[in-house]
């Protein structure tokens, strides 16, 4: 997962909105390290990684060195029954 990659890389997770997330994986870091996207994943036009169905992932700092990652699902609604969490 890219943000166990930047941690690595970086020595702490990314913290911002989902853009301002991107951007750092991206290479606008202290370390000017650039992760990369996950294979398959894209972004919308506010520079968001969006999930298959084309809704924005949302994070949450858990801790410095854990992050929840929660997709809305098929029904694009988050905090449903359906939302997949990494």
């Amino acid at each position: 997962m890219i943000i166990r990659e930047y941690r690595d890389v970086v020595g702490e997770n990314p913290v911002g909105t989902n853009a301002e997330i991107v951007k750092s994986v991206m290479g606008d870091n202290l370390k000017q390290a650039r992760i990369g996207l996950p294979d398959g994943q894209g972004l919308n036009g506010k520079g968001e990684l969006v999930d298959r169905w084309g809704t924005p992932y949302f994070f949450h700092q858990v801790s410095k060195a854990n992050m929840e990652i929660r997709s809305a699902g098929p029904d694009r609604v988050m905090w449903t029954g359906d939302d997949r969490q990494k």
